[in-house]
């Protein structure tokens, strides 16, 4: 039987650059004085913390030299900066003679008022004399106080406001010539042609409290707590009101005022 010659590749032989059997003989003689370095810590008795700190990488930044003093600064930060850390404060009993009607000052959490802190709100009653003032700075006040962002504890999703008498509506005045170019429209029915407009002159004349009520609830929030905060003004044509048993504040000096001299009208009040 005859046997055919087989034809065989050569073999290949791989070559080695010098540099590149230098850099493996340097590394490896690295591993081997790195393994070396850890066996003599642990035969010296290291604990399992200080090898931690041992093998964990460290920055060595130099200082200045000082009188002949090396001194060194290391940072073993590690996983630090994905820490994160909370301060909290252990919450106490509160004495039981003292009702709290703001936030719990324990808790350190954002002050949320309570349905107590609203009715306290509601409690408190300013009066505001509209004779000769002018229509938005007088609005803008009374629309600060019907919300409560006087409140120390406002927050617009309660009603912290108070309740405002607005007295001598029908004396108000306006800048320029509102007096006679200013219109009010209102289309109760929504049929075309039904449209009705008024001057600021004939509504003033007809109804004067409707000026002031168009002017401050356009200054409320459209919603149903702007519509509950509206039913907390109290507006009148003239200088009577029947709202004189729940003895109203004056705050009618702080209308378009600087905060100074308003803060030392109300010294004056308290003082008096």
């Amino acid at each position: 039987m005859e046997i055919s010659h087989l034809a065989i590749a050569p073999r290949r032989t791989r070559k080695f650059s010098t540099e590149a059997i230098i850099t493996a003989v340097v590394g490896f003689c690295a591993i081997l004085g790195f393994a070396a370095s850890i066996s003599g810590h642990l035969g010296a008795g290291v604990s399992s913390r200080s090898l931690s700190t041992v093998m964990r990488p460290s920055f060595v930044a130099p200082m200045r030299t000082v009188s002949g003093i090396d001194r060194m600064t290391e940072c073993h930060a590690g996983k630090n900066h994905l820490r994160r850390t909370t301060k909290t404060i252990e919450k106490g009993e509160m004495p039981t003679d003292i009702e709290i009607l703001g936030p719990d000052p324990l808790q350190r959490k954002s002050a949320y008022p309570k349905l107590a802190d609203t009715k306290a709100a509601k409690d408190t009653w300013f009066v505001i004399d509209a004779k000769d003032q002018i229509l938005g700075r007088m609005s803008t006040l009374a629309a600060t106080l019907v919300m409560g962002k006087w409140h120390p504890l406002y927050h617009p999703a309660m009603n912290m406001g108070a309740n405002v008498v607005i007295i001598n509506a029908d004396k108000i005045r306006v800048t320029g010539r509102k007096f006679t170019d200013k219109v009010y429209k209102r289309h109760p029915t929504g049929r075309p042609g039904s449209m009705k407009s008024e001057s600021f002159r004939d509504l003033q004349a007809r109804i004067p409290e409707r000026i002031v009520e168009i002017a401050i609830r356009g200054m409320l929030p459209k919603t149903r707590l702007g519509r509950e905060q509206y039913k907390q003004l109290h507006i009148y044509a003239g200088e009577d009101h029947p709202h004189a048993a729940q003895k109203p504040m004056d705050v009618t000096h702080k209308i378009s005022k600087p905060t100074k001299d308003t803060y030392l009208q109300d010294r004056e009040l308290v003082r008096g």
